[in-house]
């Protein structure tokens, strides 16, 4: 998503969820520059046991970003949360 702020035009990232199920969308944070401290922050919100958006469930399907580190999917992992990359090069994996 770009935005314009009074320094010129901003790039953010958002990483959301979507929880298929129910097909519920949630917003898990936004970052103009994020990086692996940032998702492995973001990774400890999504477990959460009081709040987490995870919390009980046993996937994580993402795609190929270089910012699902190692690290990211070892918190994730702790709780019995898969992470599972989607194929390289599949623009029409779900079509």
């Amino acid at each position: 998503m770009e935005v314009w702020t009074q320094g010129g035009l901003v790039r953010y990232h958002v990483l959301f969820v979507i929880r298929l199920s129910s097909r519920k969308v949630n917003i898990a944070g936004i970052f103009p520059e994020p990086d692996g401290e940032w998702k492995n922050q973001m990774a400890r919100n999504l477990i959460d046991c009081g709040n987490g958006i995870l919390f009980g469930c046993r996937y994580l399907i993402h795609d190929r970003a270089t910012l699902f580190t190692g690290e990211f999917q070892t918190i994730l992992e702790s709780v019995g949360v898969k992470s599972v990359r989607l194929p390289a090069r599949s623009p029409n994996l779900n079509a």
